[in-house]
């Protein structure tokens, strides 16, 4: 006869195990990364409707949300960031469109020539924008938990950034779990400077920048393997039946992609074209920025409903 202690470890040896699931990449991910996603969808027993979008989301790595962002929310964000530029505001932060030094907006300045940084931070209204309930539900889809919201820009112009993965430059413990979004402020036109994006690149294999490191560092890395990565990303969108697409939306709509979709500014074709825009990358709550370890200050968190938000730029400890 088995005793208690004996009949516990058989019945742990007969109890079917849970394997651990695979991902796509060896740096793991969300669920709608791992192999098993399609059977996740079934198990999760979604809405069709959700379920159309996340397989999209999956398949090519991101999903367009029409009109996600009411015209009146759009509006009055763009009147408060451009009376900061006429007049100034110095709770905002920003940059000179070529360069990486944060100033205060204090007095008049080019907004065609800058972009707002972190602008959560400082203005209400663009919170309002990011706890949009259509994309505040997909986040919350594909995280699993609650959002945060940890970096974002404003342009008015293409940035013409040469195609990349945001793994690369965007940095969190978890460097696949992350999703960021591009808001349309206006009515996009062709020869802006569009938004591009290779349609199914989120599933390349990890770009060897170290062994357990999947973004760049440039002291260690350097630039010609920056390059190399950047060829491989734009032969690779070369090769593919998609090749690259270019975000043309209306006023309210929202662009969500992957943490690995490669993606890129058009070259402006047109100076006299604007394509403004917010974007934002978020991750969930449970997952680290690179930045909060690096100053005192950069890991507080704070709250706008359901939404949490940090910032690289601005020391939130004394804020409400």
């Amino acid at each position: 006869m088995l005793t208690g202690n004996a009949r516990s470890l058989w019945s742990s040896l007969l109890r079917p195990r849970h394997k651990a699931p695979s991902y796509h990449s060896k740096f793991g991910g969300l669920w709608i990364d791992r192999t098993d996603w399609r059977d996740e969808i079934a198990r999760r027993k979604l809405a069709a409707d959700d379920a159309a979008l996340i397989t999209h989301f999956a398949e090519m790595g991101y999903a367009i949300l029409p009109q996600a962002c009411s015209h009146d929310a759009i509006d009055a964000f763009q009147r408060r960031v451009s009376h900061a530029f006429r007049e100034g505001n110095a709770a905002l932060l920003y940059q000179d469109f070529f360069s990486s030094e944060s100033r205060q907006l204090v007095g008049p300045v080019d907004r065609l020539l800058s972009r707002v940084l972190d602008a959560y931070v400082a203005l209400p209204e663009a919170l309002e924008l990011f706890t949009s309930p259509a994309l505040m539900r997909f986040l919350k889809l594909i995280f699993e938990e609650n959002p945060l919201l940890f970096q974002s820009l404003s342009f008015d112009q293409g940035s013409q950034q040469g195609l990349h993965q945001d793994t690369a430059y965007v940095v969190v413990d978890r460097p696949l779990e992350l999703a960021a979004c591009w808001i349309a402020l206006e009515d996009v036109m062709e020869g802006s400077g569009e938004l591009m994006y290779a349609p199914g690149s989120h599933r390349h294999p990890d770009w060897p920048f170290a062994p357990n490191r999947k973004h760049w560092q440039a002291a260690t890395d350097g630039q010609k393997t920056l390059d190399a990565w950047h060829d491989f990303l734009v032969a690779s969108a070369a090769a593919k039946p998609d090749g690259l697409k270019t975000f043309l939306p209306r006023k309210g709509d929202i662009l969500v992609w992957h943490a690995d979709l490669a993606h890129g500014g058009s070259p402006v074709k047109r100076r006299d074209l604007t394509r403004q825009s917010l974007v934002g990358h978020f991750c969930p709550q449970s997952v680290k920025p690179n930045y909060f370890a690096a100053q005192p200050g950069r890991a507080t968190i704070r709250h706008y409903g359901d939404l949490a938000y940090a910032s690289g730029h601005y020391d939130l400890r004394g804020t409400i």
